[in-house]
């Protein structure tokens, strides 16, 4: 089975060839590997025509810069292969024998397969989250039930990069990421898991995530915010119409309502209102949550209001993040 690595690759020329050199490297040989230089300025989109002369699988497509979810589309539009997997171009698969691994578990129903990443930050440190329940989840009845069980264990991962994908199944759902939004994994997420009928989940540590920098978190804006009250607006209205896995999205949609309050600090003082406007908007999420955590913050949130909830979360997440980076 041909697998298709999809890698949209934008201003990362230092970090690119040792993303596709570990791809070049599986012992799996059968791959379309497709390199979208997405408008890069930096020399990237000329390295991988270098690149590409190394190696016959390599085929590279320039565009004018449509953002991540404009190459990752095109990327999948031009792909051939059975499998489908998402890369970003600054990152590295850790272990050469790992698509081999995961192949080796699918079956003709097999739809999806979701695998473990390594998150790897300064001076290498790496953080391995804790392992998938594995026994328990192959003797699940369904997809749904899996979704419903990673939601509720709080290890649900939206990143399309830690997934691979049967093709037909995102090209005959119209399954593709959303221009112009931030976060777009979690709208693409959402809509893959409305149509997978066998998933397959396993505790390969295979995808090496890195971290720039000693921050825990990526700069925040209120256009993160902006996106994610498109997202919100859009499932809930699809959990209400009777959408498949209906509590459990609402349920992860409070997670990452929570999520939205431990970065708050990170907006500048300006947008904060415009922020907040926001998280009072989809506050009814907390009150649908499935997950110990979310249910506290719901709880707090009617009791000091959503702003203060924001600013709690907000000092514990600071206070967070010092630590692990001592540790780190």
């Amino acid at each position: 089975m041909k697998v298709s690595v999809i890698i949209p690759v934008y201003n990362v020329k230092p970090y690119l060839e040792r993303c596709v050199n570990s791809v070049i490297g599986q012992t799996y040989k059968d791959l379309d590997i497709i390199l979208v230089d997405d408008g890069s300025t930096d020399g990237s989109g000329q390295l991988c025509d270098e690149i590409a002369i190394r190696d016959q699988r390599i085929h590279v497509i320039h565009q004018k810069n449509q953002g991540l979810s404009g190459a990752r589309n095109t990327g999948l539009r031009n792909a051939n292969g059975e499998y489908i997997i998402f890369m970003d171009s600054d990152d590295e698969w850790l272990i050469d024998s790992g698509l081999e691994k995961l192949i080796e578990k699918t079956d003709i129903a097999t739809d999806l397969i979701v695998f473990r990443h390594v998150d790897i930050w300064k001076n290498d440190h790496k953080t391995y989250l804790a392992e998938y329940d594995v026994e328990n989840i192959s003797k699940l009845p369904d997809a749904q039930s899996v979704f419903n069980h990673l939601v509720l264990s709080q290890q649900f991962q939206m990143s399309a990069c830690f997934v691979l994908v049967r093709r037909t199944l995102l090209l005959s759902n119209d399954i593709f990421f959303p221009i112009g939004y931030l976060s777009e994994d979690i709208y693409w997420s959402m809509h893959l898991w409305q149509h997978v009928r066998k998933v397959i989940v396993t505790n390969l540590y295979f995808y090496g995530y890195y971290h720039r920098g000693a921050s825990l978190s990526t700069s925040e804006s209120i256009r993160t915010y902006d996106s994610y009250d498109k997202i919100f607006t859009y499932w809930k209205k699809q959990c209400l119409d009777g959408c498949v896995n209906a509590s459990s999205i609402i349920s992860y949609l409070a997670n990452m309502w929570v999520n939205r309050g431990y970065v708050y600090y990170l907006l500048p003082k300006a947008d904060k209102p415009r922020a907040l406007e926001i998280l009072k908007r989809h506050e009814d999420l907390l009150d649908n949550a499935l997950t110990p955590k979310a249910k506290r913050v719901g709880k707090l949130a009617r009791i000091i209001g959503v702003k203060n909830t924001a600013i709690f979360l907000s000092f514990y997440w600071r206070m967070r993040k010092h630590i692990i980076v001592q540790k780190i």
